[in-house]
């Protein structure tokens, strides 16, 4: 077996803990493999392997060759992941699996305060009455891959997605942001639902922050939140420490 494959577009891959994680925004699944597993020697980028599994490999590099057995299993994975479509052949359609690089959750955008009173104005009920209604109405009657996609568009189109983030400008919207939820749902267990409205409701504003999938085994658990460098915007930088990023939008 000498072919190389490559990730397909719309799957994204990490490292978290013993296994390597991938997200197929087609299916909108995650498929989970031991971070040793040998399929990963015949897909281009792979994260490298644990030092004790290098030695499995030949001095120039090529994969080692398995049993028969071993290469019977990896054949029929590797074809169950093609005909999946995670996994393509050409690399004018395919990517490496790389990892992503994302920044390291610092800090929280906005500290909660007993004694100082938040407050929003009538835009802004109106502007997340907007961005509420849309987030829903996309997470019900969309795909994830699309919503994903209308997400990074809106960002590529908006000049000022480029700008440096005003902090404290930013910090005033996400205020009466968490000010006026209550009014409309709870954060409770919907994390796609709250970023997605959270990043329509910025948009508003020209504040293009990124939406961050991220995920964390035994057990499995995945999560998504909005941040912009070590700002976190909703939801806490000990607790999103804790999961591995495999999709930055």
């Amino acid at each position: 077996m000498s072919t190389s494959y490559f990730l397909s577009p719309h799957v994204h891959l990490c490292v978290a803990g013993k296994q390597v994680v991938l997200l197929d925004l087609e299916r909108d699944k995650y498929l989970a493999l031991a971070h040793e597993h040998p399929v990963g020697r015949w897909v281009r980028g792979w994260p490298a392997i644990p030092d004790a599994a290098v030695d499995r490999a030949t001095d120039s590099g090529a994969p080692a060759a398995p049993g028969a057995e071993g290469a019977g299993a990896e054949n029929r994975l590797l074809a169950k992941m093609l005909a999946q479509r995670l996994l393509v052949t050409d690399p004018a359609l395919g990517k490496v699996a790389a990892p992503i690089i994302a920044d390291e959750a610092k800090v929280a955008l906005v500290e909660h305060r007993l004694h100082e009173q938040p407050h929003a104005t009538a835009g802004q009920f109106w502007n997340l009455l907007r961005a509420h209604a849309l987030a829903k109405w996309s997470l019900k009657r969309r795909p994830i891959k699309e919503v994903v996609e209308a997400a990074r568009l809106r960002k590529k189109r908006a000049s000022t997605a480029t700008v440096e983030l005003d902090i404290e400008r930013t910090r005033t919207l996400v205020s009466a942001f968490f000010y006026l939820r209550p009014l409309l749902y709870t954060a409770n267990n919907a994390c796609l639902l709250d970023s997605l409205t959270l990043t329509r409701f910025l948009a508003l504003y020209g504040v293009f922050p990124d939406w961050v999938f991220g995920v964390k085994t035994d057990p499995f658990y995945a999560h998504c939140w909005v941040q912009q460098g070590g700002y976190v915007f909703n939801d806490s930088p000990d607790y999103v420490g804790e999961f591995a990023r495999i999709l930055v939008v």
